[in-house]
């Protein structure tokens, strides 16, 4: 009997000092729980002003998970990584990025913003092999396979940008963008008819979308050949890309219009990738107008000009691509700057 109350007691005891080791455990679960359920609140607030330009709420929101037990998360790399990427700060928001998806590697909202991290930086490679990957995790957003045609285009992986230009409206079926960036690279492989028909049905739907348009005359102009119908699709001669430029200095020039299409052709005629025919069109349009002194001038500059230029050249065309990529891209946040 004594033997039992012996054991009994030390029970009592062993089940006392385990309580608040229990409690201990208890505690620290629920301070993990409230803290996922903060940063989850948090994060909404962020992401959201982040999209519609409000920096100050979303810096301020930051501030209240600077505790430790908040660092632990995936989700506090990510949001501090949007905030250095809404700052440009684009290797600081690398490095973040990168953390979240060591610690969850099906983020995909950090995989698709380090994506655009790389567009930003010019590095269309790396950009698309990031969203291949974003594509993996997520299959069935439009927009991630909207931005990777996009990449696939700058890098003149044309059948690749159709496959997923055409992914992308699979499940966005009106998405214009994709449209846009579908004609285009129709146009690269002249397939003039089926960048006529996505052209068409941007234009049915938005009559002033100024890019569909100014594509649209393009195309007229290497259809049917016929300058004035073309001039009609032109909208604002500042927004044209430098292959529209090409053509509606074409387009003027057959129409008379010698000063218009001088003004279109210049920018190309001295840039590094100019070809033989840029360089004889503008000569003629100069002498046409009578710029008989600055004809003279372009003769000189074409013959100073280095026969070895086709690496200048190509970087050149590639950064202008970029540059319109950048400005095509599908963006979930905005920049502050």
């Amino acid at each position: 009997m004594k033997n039992k109350k012996i054991v009994f007691l030390s029970l009592l005891l062993l089940f006392g000092s385990l309580q608040p080791i229990f409690a201990d455990a208890e505690d620290q679960e629920s301070i993990e729980l409230n803290a996922k359920i903060e940063i989850e609140k948090v994060s909404r607030n962020i992401i959201n002003a982040l999209r519609y330009g409000r920096f100050v709420l979303a810096d301020t929101e930051w501030k209240k998970i600077q505790s430790d037990v908040y660092k632990t998360f995936a989700e506090y790399d990510y949001l501090n990584g949007s905030l250095l990427y809404s700052r440009m700060e684009w290797q600081e928001a690398k490095e973040s990025l990168n953390r979240t998806l060591k610690k969850e590697p099906n983020h995909e909202a950090a995989s698709f913003l380090l994506g655009m991290i790389y567009a930003q930086e010019d590095s269309w490679s790396e950009a698309k092999e990031t969203w291949i990957e974003t594509n993996q995790i997520s299959p069935y957003n439009p927009f991630y396979h909207y931005n990777l045609g996009l990449a696939y285009f700058i890098l003149k992986d044309y059948p690749n940008a159709i496959t997923s230009l055409n992914k992308s409206l699979e499940y966005k079926a009106n998405y214009n963008e994709a449209k846009l960036i579908l004609a285009k690279t129709y146009l690269e492989l002249n397939q003039v008819d089926k960048a006529k028909i996505e052209l068409s049905s941007i234009l049915e739907q938005d009559p002033k979308h100024i890019q569909a348009s100014h594509l649209m005359g393009r195309v007229i102009y290497l259809m049917d050949k016929d300058p004035k119908k073309s001039l009609t699709y032109l909208k604002n001669p500042r927004a044209l890309g430098w292959r529209e430029k090409k053509v509606y200095a074409r387009c003027y020039f057959e129409m008379r219009k010698w000063r218009e299409a001088e003004n279109l052709l210049r920018p190309i005629a001295y840039s590094p990738f100019a070809d033989e025919y840029d360089q004889s069109f503008y000569l003629n349009l100069l002498l046409n107008l009578g710029f008989d002194e600055r004809a003279n001038d372009f003769f000189h500059f074409i013959q100073k000009q280095s026969q070895n230029e086709s690496k200048i050249a190509e970087a050149y065309r590639m950064l202008l691509s970029s540059r319109e990529g950048k400005d095509l891209l599908y963006h979930y946040f905005k920049l502050r700057y």
